[in-house]
């Protein structure tokens, strides 16, 4: 039984990946991945701006906003099934395809229906747009240097403030116009497919070709994929269970403040506090300039003082602010919760995400970064904007309903300090063992 398992999970010792890449394809692995953060912020910042309009278009209120962001996010959790082909068939492959699917959706998007036809297809497109970043995440940390690998990942998520520039500066204009919120998503295609096209120049990771390598000198055939399928989750039953299960709670709850304030923010200051679309649009703008400058920071601190303190330090600060966020009237009250709430949270995505590929062995790494970040981690962010809906009329309002979760950091911290150890400095083979390595 034990040989079965290790010859489905492949070679058990150590991979040595071989000599570093050359500094010089690092960056253009990293020019060639970047579009994967920058067109996950600039769609979910039409999401952000553009809920009043969508809900205006089709008819819905308070609780249907937070239906559809659920389904939508619950693509995202789908993800898992395109991600698991990574540690199947490569790293190169999946990520080259993934970004042609979403371009499809993404037109689809744009000339959808109704709400259930939006829906749908924006639901779909985030299969792949999550997949795309979630194996992106994973060839930065296979590739670049132990000592560099912080600063690498949080590099990833602040380009994604490119993204967020680009929709909040034609959003206004946009939203006055004929094509109205459609035309965000038509703006994205072109380049989309521009992007297709560039990444024909990545290569396969060392580490994956290593252990490819080591695979085919074994005599190890791939096993099919359903059983690749079913055996998915097998090597999380043992030793992996434990940081699974912490790692998908951090995500958690971080998850209780993105949901809330990415469905709701514009809703509750267009709606309930008479902002016009042109100072959402700017507020979301700075909130997003400085949400790069948290994961700036964030990338500084995780390789010189370490992951679990700095993750631990955003976790507060997140919490606080999206509190004030949702508790104030004023105008600059507003704006300054919402500006610290995303240089909290996305500093906060960033330590979470090292935390999320460094835990996990090349075997498994692409399958458990998205089991951790993509489908268990994200029930809360799924849930929230539902609960926040319902709650909204029984509280006395989008902002009370909203801050009650700003709980949810807090609970991350208390697993911080008690149960996450610190990756600071370590290559990832004396961080993850293989699978079933202990049983020899």
């Amino acid at each position: 039984m034990r040989a079965a398992l290790l010859d489905q999970i492949s070679a058990t010792q150590p991979v040595t990946p071989g000599l570093p890449r050359p500094r010089r394809y690092l960056v253009a692995l990293f020019a060639m991945l970047m579009s994967a953060t920058i067109f996950e912020g600039y769609d979910i910042t039409i999401f952000h701006l553009c809920t009043p309009d969508i809900a205006r278009t089709f008819h819905f209120g308070d609780p249907v906003i937070g239906l559809i962001a659920t389904i939508v996010r619950f693509g995202g959790m789908l993800s898992f099934f395109v991600v698991i082909l990574a540690d199947r068939i490569g790293r190169k492959p999946i990520i080259s395809t993934t970004v042609l699917c979403y371009t499809l959706l993404t037109l689809l998007t744009a000339l959808s229906s109704g709400v259930w036809s939006f829906t749908i297809f924006q639901s779909s497109a985030q299969i792949f747009l999550a997949a795309e970043f979630g194996v992106a995440i994973t060839m930065i940390t296979e590739e670049f240097p132990d000592l560099q690998r912080g600063r690498a990942i949080a590099g990833l998520h602040m380009i994604a403030f490119l993204g967020v520039t680009a929709a909040g500066l034609v959003y206004a204009a946009m939203s006055e116009s004929r094509f109205g919120w459609r035309g965000m998503y038509f703006l994205g295609i072109l380049p989309l497919v521009l992007i297709a096209f560039l990444r024909r120049g990545i290569r396969e990771t060392a580490r994956f070709t290593a252990l490819e390598r080591a695979r085919e000198a074994g005599d190890r055939p791939r096993i099919p994929f359903w059983n690749a399928i079913r055996n998915s989750l097998r090597p999380f039953g043992g030793a992996y269970r434990p940081r699974l299960l912490i790692v998908a709670s951090l995500w958690n709850s971080i998850g209780l403040i993105g949901g809330p304030t990415v469905t709701y923010f514009s809703l509750y200051a267009r709606r309930d506090h008479n902002w016009s679309s042109a100072q959402v649009a700017s507020a979301v703008i700075l909130a997003y300039l400085m949400g790069t400058i948290g994961s700036l920071l964030c990338g500084f601190l995780i390789d010189r003082v370490g992951r679990k303190f700095t993750a631990a330090m955003t976790y507060l600060i997140s919490a606080g602010a999206m509190y004030w966020l949702f508790r104030s009237d004023t105008h600059a009250a507003i704006l300054a919760g919402e500006v610290v709430t995303m240089f909290a949270y996305q500093a906060a995505r960033t330590a979470t995400s090292a935390l999320s590929t460094e835990l996990f062995p090349t075997e498994i790494r692409c399958t458990g970064y998205s089991l951790c970040a993509q489908v268990l981690g994200q029930i809360c962010w799924m849930l929230s904007p539902v609960v926040v809906g319902l709650l909204s009329k029984p509280l006395g309002g989008l902002g009370s309903a909203a801050s009650i979760l700003a709980v949810g950091p807090l609970i991350g911290v208390v697993i911080l300090v008690l149960f996450v150890p610190e990756t600071r400095g370590k290559s990832l083979e004396e961080l993850s063992p293989p699978p079933f390595a202990e049983e020899e």
